[in-house]
């Protein structure tokens, strides 16, 4: 599976490819793979076209094999395969009937189930886990109970959308491990119940440092980019539940779709709603001078994007980007901020 002048990032791919314990490799695990062969791209928006041009570099030297058109993925840009065949492999492991292993009570249901060779070594390891003694482990992090049981810290954020964790089956309760949010930097500048989550970190400090302590805000988030996308979970372990979530960031492509990101996320977690601070992006629009974008985005994916944001500044945000154009958040800083009203409607 050599590569002909191979990229760092595709050679180091294609040498964790080398190693997979199966044919075919599904997207997301595709996705842990780019980030463990290239750990800058963790939080970078640029993660998924870096994906595509490794995979097309991987795919022309032979080493993985594309499957047809209908199995892309084409929610965003550019489109990526659901899943890789990797070359050279056996076509798949046999199948074995979960009735031929002894189980424990708590997994009687595996008996039922035809499992391929990897299901069955990782359910047996689960197995074994509760069979010695597992229900009086302490509850630690999952990634480090999927270290235990399997060998790769990220294995069980895999199988969690899968068919061990149906209804009925695995629970984490069961393995002794809970999922941990990955924390957000912030600021508690008053008792006001709402919070605001900055898309960037020199526009955080203009905020914390300029916003009134006895307005409806009273905690300050640091989103990280793309990174509040995954750390927006971490609303739950504040110290006292937000009663709104409002969000400021970039007028891009990016900066829109990762608070939509965030806000699904949220929603699906029973956290409040990711809403767009209106007053803030209206500001942004007043003040702030459109630069260049690297490329202006596919009418579909504006139309995505934008439809997050207040109906009142939804067109012209649209208009702007379509025309190949972005303002940069950092137009609102400690000047512009103490000449907006701080009432608790400043950012709604």
């Amino acid at each position: 599976m050599s590569l002909e002048s191979p990229g760092l990032t595709a050679e180091r791919l294609a040498a964790k490819l080398r190693d997979w314990p199966r044919r075919q490799v599904q997207l997301a695990e595709l996705q842990e793979l780019l980030t463990d062969a290239e750990p800058a791209l963790a939080h970078s928006t640029g993660r998924r076209p870096r994906l595509a041009e490794v995979l097309d570099e991987l795919a022309r030297a032979g080493v993985v094999e594309y499957p047809s058109d209908r199995s892309f993925d084409h929610s965003a840009q550019p489109a990526l395969p659901k899943f890789v065949r990797v070359q050279g492999r056996a076509a798949g492991p046999s199948r074995v009937s979960g009735a031929t292993i002894a189980w424990r009570p708590e997994l009687a249901w595996a008996a039922e189930m035809t499992l391929d060779r990897e299901t069955l070594d990782e359910l047996q390891a689960v197995n074994g886990f509760i069979r010695d003694g597992g229900a009086e482990r302490p509850i630690v992090p999952m990634r480090e109970r999927s270290l235990q049981l399997f060998g790769n810290e990220k294995r069980l954020d895999m199988l969690r959308s899968g068919q061990l964790f149906q209804p009925g089956r695995l629970t984490l309760q069961q393995l002794r491990c809970e999922e941990v949010h990955p924390p957000f930097v912030y600021r508690t500048i008053g008792r006001g119940a709402d919070v605001l989550v900055i898309e960037n970190h020199h526009t955080f400090v203009s905020f914390v440092n300029t916003l009134a302590t006895d307005g409806d805000v009273g905690t300050v988030i640091y989103g990280a980019g793309a990174h509040f996308k995954a750390s927006v979970t971490f609303l739950a372990d504040l110290a006292t539940a937000p009663r709104r979530v409002l969000y400021f960031g970039d007028l891009d492509i990016d900066g829109l779709e990762i608070p939509n990101h965030a806000n699904q996320v949220a929603v699906e977690a029973g956290l409040p709603e990711v809403e767009p601070a209106t007053a803030l992006y209206r500001l942004l629009l007043e003040r702030g001078t459109p630069a260049s974008a690297p490329s202006a985005p596919a009418a579909s994916r504006v139309s995505r994007a934008a439809g997050w944001l207040h109906e009142s500044i939804r067109h012209e945000v649209s208009e702007l980007l379509l025309g190949g154009l972005r303002v940069a958040q950092e137009w609102v800083g400690t000047e512009a901020l103490q000449e907006l009203a701080r009432e608790p409607s400043a950012f709604a």
